[in-house]
């Protein structure tokens, strides 16, 4: 039965690193925890402490739109008052009128789109004094609805919802926020897998390299036993060993530290190993810069708050034009009265509606100059222009990171080709040196330089695999769709519409 240590050196990687990745250097210390690349991005989204903060702006954004709404809760109104007064009837009289007069007064009113208010009131009015007369005691209820409809400056629904609407925007931007930290959170960690991959890798191909380092020491010991080598080869060789352990020491180094560094940011316990799984490495798909760009303009956290804020801004210059002309309202009111001397008989009078009343008017005002108005509407404009130029720089500098990725993500495709090439190159020379060695046409020095080589292809191949999944990781961040990617749902994904506040 064939046994690792019968395997040819050159051909031994693929096995280290498939038992690195089952196996990392650091399990020893604590439990292993298997995670895929989507898995460990999912985790580091899940528990990252930014992004939970980050999470609680919508909802307390979304807490305005609440807030704002109240515009349309009935307000309840009521008045209770009692008053008296004690009076001299003549300036000689001893009679004193002893007067005392009581309301309680009730009323609701209501706020309408349109921006009219509607209200209806009771009000209920007693009075009495000592003087005897018929006048001396009655009871006066009042039934009425009153209106007031703006025709100029707060007509319409947009003007008396605009504090719904800039919290709905408001929200929105949180969204859009919450999305970024989740994104960059997201591209960090995948980042750091292929970082922590990469560096088993490394230590995989270094370990291979100094199992060489050391079977070659063996055969020159064996050939200068036999006189068929001269003995300062094998300082040559040692060096070679010396040279090798350094390299694995170093690459074992940065290995804990990325694995380290990829557990703190799962938040994980302390002890955790993490084995890793290599990424599938797929062929270079075809990816349409237009869709891209396209992708990028729809879904970019950065794009879509910046459109955000050109809305808000071009709704707020909107207002400011309404609430910039005069003011000018349609007024009415009708009522029916009752009076008699008890209340229960007032109250029956109203129902004869023997005593109606009514009103209706204009009502209109405005300031001389009206300068206040003026310079928000002036303001507004200047906040809007200044909203499109950073959305159009925003657009712009989301073009360039997308055409940048993509041209990346072809560059490092091909740079696997050429590594893997280059791998392959390397093994050939390897074999033949060490058979040149055997024959005496190669010095020791000669092998391990061409070693040293072949280890250094490998590692190119190596960066080049995680290169090109950094070039995805970069692309997909770039487009704004790298949560989508993995399986993680934002809900600031895209610009939201404004069905939370019930409007087009």
């Amino acid at each position: 039965m064939t046994t690792y240590r019968t395997i040819p050196l050159l051909r031994r990687l693929p096995l280290l690193l498939a038992l690195l990745c089952v196996y990392p250097f650091s399990a020893a210390a604590g439990e292993t925890l298997t995670l895929s690349i989507d898995d460990a991005v999912r985790m580091a989204v899940e528990k990252n402490l930014g992004v939970q903060v980050a999470t609680y702006s919508p909802a307390i954004a979304a807490t305005g739109i609440r807030k704002a709404r109240a515009i349309y809760d009935p307000l309840l109104s009521a008045l209770v008052n009692h008053q008296g007064s004690n009076q001299q009837v003549a300036p000689e009289s001893f009679t004193i009128d002893q007067q005392r007069v009581f309301n309680f007064d009730t009323s609701i009113s209501q706020l309408l789109p349109s921006g009219a208010t509607a209200s209806l009131s009771f009000n209920n009015f007693w009075s009495k004094d000592n003087l005897g007369l018929r006048t001396s005691r009655f009871a006066q209820p009042q039934l009425a609805l009153s209106f007031s409809q703006p025709l100029l400056q707060g007509l319409g629904r947009e003007v008396t919802e605009r504090g719904i609407t800039t919290a709905d925007d408001a929200t929105d931007s949180a969204l859009a926020d919450s999305t970024q930290q989740a994104l960059n959170t997201a591209a960090a960690a995948r980042n750091q897998y292929l970082l922590l991959v990469m560096a088993r890798e490394t230590v995989a191909t270094r370990q291979v390299s100094l199992d060489l380092a050391r079977e070659i020491e063996a055969q020159n010991k064996g050939r200068v036993a036999a006189g068929a080598l001269a003995s300062y080869q094998l300082q040559d060789s040692r060096l070679g060993v010396l040279q090798a352990q350094k390299s694995l020491l170093d690459a074992d180094r940065a290995e804990k530290d990325g694995a380290d560094l990829l557990a703190t940011t799962l938040h994980l316990p302390a002890g955790t190993a993490i084995a890793t799984t290599a990424p599938p490495l797929s062929g270079m798909a075809e990816v349409s810069e237009s869709e891209e760009l396209q992708t990028a303009m729809q879904r970019r956290p950065d794009v879509v708050k910046a459109r955000i804020s050109v809305r808000t801004a071009e709704f707020n210059e909107k207002i400011s034009h309404n609430l910039a002309l005069p003011s000018l309202a349609l007024q009415g009111s009708a009522g029916v009265t009752g009076l008699d001397e008890s209340y229960g008989d007032a109250v029956a009078d109203m129902g004869s509606t023997r005593y109606p009343s009514w009103s209706v008017g204009l009502s209109f005002s405005v300031p001389i100059g009206n300068n206040s108005a003026r310079a928000d509407v002036a303001a507004n404009r200047l906040i809007a222009s200044q909203a499109r130029t950073r959305l159009a720089a925003t657009e712009e500098s989301a073009g360039l990171e997308v055409r940048t990725a993509l041209r990346a993500l072809a560059s490092a495709h091909e740079q696997i080709g050429v590594t893997e090439q280059g791998v392959a190159a390397a093994e050939i020379v390897v074999e033949s040196y060490r058979k040149r060695q055997q024959l005496g046409l190669a010095t020791t020095k000669d092998v391990l330089d061409v070693v040293a080589i072949l280890t250094q292809a490998r590692e190119n191949l190596t960066v080049a695999r995680a290169s090109y999944q950094s070039a995805f990781t970069n692309l997909w961040k770039a487009t704004g769709e790298l949560l989508d990617r993995v399986g993680i749902l934002q809900p600031g994904n895209a610009i939201a519409s404004r069905e939370r506040k019930g409007t087009p």
